[in-house]
């Protein structure tokens, strides 16, 4: 009986999902003549974090959570107002450290009780003293032009895992844009935020290149019920797990 009855939940799931994929599409695909005015000030990250809502509990914290050892040792890159490590510190009692380049996201997270220094990750003065058991990198390196020397700098200073959250260049939406002769929208205050670009498999190429191996990938937003069967083509965001690629030893 048990069994029947989860498989009539598991059905249900699937049929409301199904439902949900054209009302998705249709939604999205208008969207493709979207134009955003231009802002001429300079990208200013106080700024940006002045116009922005208080954050909440997004899916890919949950995926941290999930991976996370309790009471591990987390760095996360470019914190933001310090949502993230809060929740992963009452979820698993993790000893969390934060950097940002802004100040105004500084002030969030003390103010939620997160430790974190003020640093310009994309400056070639930025290192990393400690070692982690995890380095969080989450929606940042598509904001950094020379991002492979910051990647360089990761390495070697995690135990366990680099978990990197970046959008995907290839979802469909995008690609129906592109179609009509414009590039998609890749930012939200202003046109110098996103300067990195990736769809699923090239970032897979892209981290083997600097010396990385994606050990596996978790798609969390996109088309329902498809976004995980393929996830370059339906799926918007995407966390990677990164480990160091071992070198052979000189024979």
């Amino acid at each position: 009986m048990a069994s029947i009855i989860n498989l009539k939940f598991m059905l249900s799931r699937v049929i409301k999902n199904l439902f949900k994929i054209p009302i998705v599409i249709i939604r999205e695909t208008i969207s493709i003549t979207e134009v955003r005015h231009i802002c001429l000030e300079q990208m200013d990250y106080d700024s940006y974090w002045n116009k922005r809502n208080v954050s909440t509990i997004l899916p890919r914290y949950k995926i941290f959570a999930d991976l996370i050892n309790r009471k591990s040792k987390v760095l996360d890159i470019e914190c933001g107002d310090g949502t993230c490590l809060w929740y992963l510190k009452a979820e698993k009692d993790i000893e969390g450290e934060g950097l940002d380049i802004s100040r105004e996201a500084v002030t969030r997270c003390v103010k939620k009780g997160i430790r974190v220094n003020i640093a310009d990750v994309s400056s070639s003065t930025f290192k990393i003293d400690k070692k982690y058991d995890y380095i969080i990198i989450s929606e940042v390196l598509e904001h950094i032009a020379y991002l492979e020397d910051l990647m360089r700098k990761v390495k070697g200073h995690f135990n366990k895992l680099v978990l990197v959250s970046i959008p995907n260049i290839g979802y469909y939406k995008h690609r129906i844009r592109m179609m009509f002769g414009r590039f998609p929208i890749k930012w939200a205050f202003h046109p110098a935020e996103h300067l990195r670009f990736w769809t699923v498999k090239d970032f897979i190429w892209w981290a083997k290149e600097i010396g990385f191996e994606v050990i596996d990938i978790r798609p969390y937003n996109g088309v329902p019920f498809v976004y995980k069967l393929m996830p370059n083509l339906f799926c918007h965001q995407i966390v990677f797990f990164l480990k160091n690629i071992q070198s052979e030893p000189d024979k």
